[in-house]
């Protein structure tokens, strides 16, 4: 992105991540159990709601929110994938380009109505019986990273950073200061702490590089 114009950027990673969104959920209503496109898909969703975020797409982060928990339950077999609910999400897909491609302005009415339809096939799946989930496992991530001084001033979010990570699963944070230069040499604006963290849950390499794409 460097020397680019990076709102445009970020709408070109976001159109392709919605290709890839739609060309999943295409498939899923052929296979309804198939975990791994289940996967894929929260997984395209998630990313485009952080990084939607990271970009100051606020309504696209917000909405996109509602329809990546909806997968998130079915992903961790709290409740079946149903046609309904593919199809509904395939109609949210459509207003979600559109939010990227604008600023959301006259779109409340269409994005709420899909969001209502969202809530009625949620309601809906509850009353099915979920998938089994798998045999609990206490598995994860131990991770430790540094962003560069100049990250902050050019528009990364470190706390943004971290919400997502925990949003992944049991998470445990500690701030790391063995850089900090002495205060008399500290430039506010620079970053200069790092961070060790604890992720516990079934969360693939995939992931948790999806949180750093933009970084």
């Amino acid at each position: 992105m460097s020397g680019g114009d990076p709102i445009a950027a970020f709408r070109v990673e976001a159109g392709d991540l919605l290709d890839q969104v739609e060309q999943g959920l295409l498939d899923l209503t052929h296979r309804l159990d198939d975990r791994d496109l289940i996967a894929a898909v929260f997984r395209g969703l998630h990313t485009l709601k952080g990084s939607g975020a990271m970009f100051g797409f606020d309504a696209l982060a917000s909405f996109t929110h509602h329809c990546e928990t909806a997968f998130d339950r079915v992903r961790k077999g709290l409740a079946p994938a149903t046609q309904g609910l593919v199809a509904v999400i395939l109609s949210a897909k459509d207003h979600m380009r559109a939010l990227v491609d604008g600023d959301g302005a006259g779109l409340e009415a269409a994005g709420a109505a899909i969001l209502e339809a969202l809530q009625r096939e949620v309601d809906a799946a509850a009353g099915a019986p979920p998938t089994a989930p798998s045999a609990p496992v206490r598995k994860g991530w131990r991770l430790r990273f540094y962003l560069p001084p100049e990250s902050m001033a050019n528009g990364t979010n470190p706390l943004m950073l971290l919400d997502e990570l925990r949003s992944l699963g049991d998470c445990k944070i500690a701030a790391r200061t063995d850089r900090l230069p002495p205060l008399a040499e500290l430039n506010p604006i620079e970053c200069h702490i790092g961070w060790d963290v604890t992720l516990y849950g079934d969360v693939s390499r995939d992931d948790i590089d999806d949180v750093f794409l933009f970084v």
